[in-house]
C-alpha cells in the first residue's frame, strides 16, 4: 500500500459554478458605491481572485476604505441572495463520493471560511468533506499556499493531489510538492493551467473523475 492520499479541491469554478453569484454580488457592491455596472459575461474573469483585487482592478481605485466599502457590499448582498444562486457542476457529487471511498477530501478556498461552509451547508454536500478551509476575515489564510500548507498539517504523511480551475491554484500546489490537476470547465483555459504547469488538465467533470480513480491505482 503506497501513502494515504488528501484531495484539495478549490471551490469556485471547480464544485460549484458561481457564475451568476459572483457577477451579480460585484454588480450590486459597484452600483451602491457609485460606480458602473459591468456586463455579467466579463466579469466572470474575475472568478477565483480575491475582491480586494477584483475591485481594485474594475474601479482603477486604490483607496483602501472605498475598496472595504465595495467589499462590505458584495457580501452583504452574497450572504442573502449569492448563496442561493451557486450551483453544483452535473456530476461532481457522484465523483465525490467515489473519490471519498479511496481518500479525504478538503476544500481550500480564498473565499471567507462562512461563505464557504454556507455554500456547501445550501448544496447539502459540505459533509462528504473531511474539513472546509477558506481564507478569514483577519486576513489569516488569505493565500492558496496558506491554505494548503493548513490543510496538510491537518492531514499529515499524505499524498496531496490539489484540483482547481485558475492558474494560481496550479501555482499554490506546486510550491507545496503537491500533484496537481487543473480543470478547465471552470474559469481558467486550458492553456491557463498549462502554461502554470497542470500535472494534468481535465476538460470536463467525467476526465477529472477518471484522473483522480487513477490516482491511487
Amino acid at each position: 500500500m503506497g501513502a494515504k492520499l488528501s484531495f484539495i479541491f478549490d471551490l469556485d469554478g471547480t464544485v460549484v459554478n458561481p457564475g451568476t453569484a459572483i457577477p451579480r454580488c460585484i454588480n450590486a457592491a459597484l452600483k451602491k458605491n457609485g460606480e458602473k455596472t459591468v456586463p455579467i459575461e466579463r466579469l466572470k474573469r474575475y472568478i477565483g481572485f480575491s475582491l480586494e483585487d477584483i475591485f481594485a482592478d474594475i474601479t482603477k481605485r486604490k483607496d483602501k476604505r472605498f475598496i472595504k466599502k465595495c467589499i462590505d457590499a458584495y457580501r452583504e448582498r452574497f450572504h442573502k441572495e449569492g448563496i442561493a444562486e451557486h450551483r453544483l457542476y452535473p456530476g461532481i457529487v457522484g465523483l465525490l463520493d467515489a473519490v471519498a471511498k479511496n481518500g479525504s477530501l478538503f476544500i481550500a478556498s480564498i473565499k471567507p471560511q462562512v461563505s464557504c461552509e454556507m455554500v456547501l451547508d445550501h448544496l447539502g454536500v459540505k459533509t462528504i468533506f473531511s474539513g472546509v478551509y477558506g481564507g478569514e476575515l483577519t486576513g489569516k489564510n488569505s493565500s492558496k499556499v496558506e491554505l494548503i500548507k493548513h490543510v496538510m498539517n491537518k492531514d499529515k504523511g499524505h499524498r496531496y493531489v490539489v484540483i482547481g480551475d485558475r492558474a494560481h491554484d496550479i501555482d499554490a500546489a506546486k510550491k507545496c510538492n503537491c500533484t496537481s490537476i487543473g480543470v478547465s470547465y471552470g474559469y481558467g483555459t486550458r492553456e491557463e493551467l498549462r502554461a502554470a504547469g497542470a500535472d494534468v488538465v481535465a476538460e470536463t467533470v467525467g476526465e477529472l473523475r477518471q484522473c483522480l480513480l487513477q490516482s491511487w491505482s
